[in-house]
């Protein structure tokens, strides 16, 4: 019967070694298993692995970039205006009154080159007004009855424009058409404006400016979409040598976690002495990597040593 019994154990030994080389899972499982499961992940030729100066060089040239970009948020672009020829040397010299540098704000002057209007009016009363619309209608000409404007009212506008000459066309283009009681009207003057902007306006700054009495206007608000670029560019750039660095520095990926090998995929031979052989099944069986016919087939195994143990303990 200890015949018997060793039998039972090398072939319990035998399901397990089957069972941990992943006999019995299948073709399928084979991928969960090194060097397999290193060689299907996502994009393996990118990840490289790094010496101690190459990483601390890397991580550093990642913090300057996280502090310029921290900086560049801490800044705001703010400007105020448009002011008037005579408005915008009081406002500079608000700002000079104020403390800031001259180079810490810019003055932008811009022409304006007016306002104008094609324009039929006055009009003694809404009736007369309604009997010029008929006829423009019957001119196929398209006039809006101007609301919102008392100076101007009741009265039919034909167009704005920004420049006397292009009102002026078009007052040659409606009389070419049968139209003779329009004329160009100024809405306003063309002029030269100023406004003044502060492009990299820190958090002391902007409390500052925030209370500054201007000639003319709100005050400073936020830059339009367009020109708040300058006060990013105006951040601390990150240190020549980390950037260098950096460049140097061929695409890190995060490096995969490195699977161990299954320690037990060379079990040692059971002795072959009269010992119980469940403990070496039952581990087996809780390995979750075994699939369900491993279990079976150990469960198998398990039942006939204890089977052929309760035997031999009769004897």
């Amino acid at each position: 019967m200890l015949r018997t019994l060793a039998l039972m154990l090398l072939l319990g030994n035998a399901l397990l070694l089957a069972a941990l080389t992943g006999l019995f899972d299948g073709a399928g499982a084979l991928g969960e298993r090194e060097p397999a499961r290193l060689q299907s992940q996502q994009q393996p030729a990118l990840v490289r692995i790094l010496g101690p100066q190459a990483a601390s060089a890397a991580l550093a040239a990642a913090s300057a970039q996280a502090a310029a970009a921290s900086s560049a948020q801490a800044l705001a672009c703010l400007e105020a205006g448009p002011f008037s020829a005579a408005d915008a040397a009081a406002a500079e010299r608000t700002l000079s009154e104020a403390g800031l540098a001259p180079g810490a704000w810019q003055a932008r002057r811009q022409d304006d080159s007016g306002a104008f209007m094609v324009y039929m009016g006055r009009y003694a009363d809404r009736e007369t007004l309604q009997r010029k619309l008929g006829e423009l209608k019957r001119l196929k000409l398209d006039g809006e009855d101007l609301r919102g404007v008392p100076e101007l009212q009741p009265g039919i506008g034909l167009g704005r424009f920004d420049s006397q000459a292009s009102a002026d066309t078009a007052l040659a283009q409606l009389a070419q058409r049968g139209l003779r009681s329009a004329r160009v009207i100024t809405l306003r003057q063309a002029q030269s404006q100023t406004v003044l902007r502060v492009p990299a306006a820190d958090a002391p700054t902007r409390a500052r400016l925030a209370g500054l009495q201007m000639p003319s206007g709100p005050g400073f608000v936020p830059c339009a979409a367009g020109a708040a670029a300058p006060a990013a560019s105006a951040a601390p750039q990150p240190a020549a040598s980390a950037a260098a660095s950096a460049s140097a520095l061929p695409a890190v990926a995060p490096a995969p976690a490195v699977t161990k090998p299954d320690t037990a995929a060379a079990p040692r031979p059971a002795p072959a002495a009269a010992s119980t052989p469940a403990p070496a099944p039952a581990r087996a069986a809780a390995n979750p990597a075994a699939g369900a016919a491993t279990r079976a087939a150990l469960a198998r195994a398990s039942s006939a040593a204890a089977s052929a143990a309760g035997i031999s303990a009769s004897r």
